[in-house]
């Protein structure tokens, strides 16, 4: 199964990052659907039962109380100028102790560590027509503020690729302390 660690936020959150996407109706743009709007830690990838099991025991010894996240500043990847991946910035001094123990949990399980940015894609660009447009956006956007959500869980999810887009479904919840 294809698999990733997240954060999910809540549907106040996820309403107003809807309601920002609805500014991003521009050709080769596809926002993500509102459903699936998170926060990933570790993207793992495809993942067998044995390693499924494994995966939850290392996320069973995440050691972190329940924590307020921050929304906020819009960006890209991997730049303004080569546009891919439009985000929400998220912030709390939680959100890297949570990615740095799973991290080292995963690490002893064979899963490469990425540099952590924390943030919720709002869309991606296939292919962009309309630059200007984009960049106005992004400007228009860059301090915006959607507001604070409680962090209790850690979830394992699973993701199915649809020519619709994906579907996640949840494995596993590691509640916080």
């Amino acid at each position: 199964m294809r698999t990733f660690i997240a954060i999910e936020t809540s549907e106040e959150l996820r309403e107003k990052m809807a309601e920002l996407q609805k500014q991003l109706a521009i050709e080769g743009v596809k926002p993500v659907e509102k459903e699936n709007l998170h926060l990933t830690l570790h993207f793992l990838g495809e993942i067998d039962e044995v390693m499924k099991d494994k995966v939850i025991k290392g996320m069973d010894k995440l050691n972190c109380k329940k924590f307020e996240m921050s929304c906020e500043v819009v960006g890209a990847f991997p730049s303004k100028n080569y546009i891919r991946v439009i985000w929400v910035g998220a912030e709390a001094p939680e959100l890297k102790q949570i990615y740095d123990q799973l991290g080292t949990e995963f690490a002893r399980l064979g899963f490469k560590q990425e540099q952590f940015s924390p943030h919720i894609t709002l869309a991606r660009v296939k292919f962009l027509k309309d630059k200007e447009k984009l960049t106005e956006f992004l400007e228009e956007n860059e301090q915006v503020e959607l507001g604070d959500c409680k962090v209790d869980g850690v979830f394992l999810k699973k993701s199915t690729l649809t020519p619709k887009g994906p579907i996640y479904e949840n494995v596993y919840e590691k509640k916080l302390l």
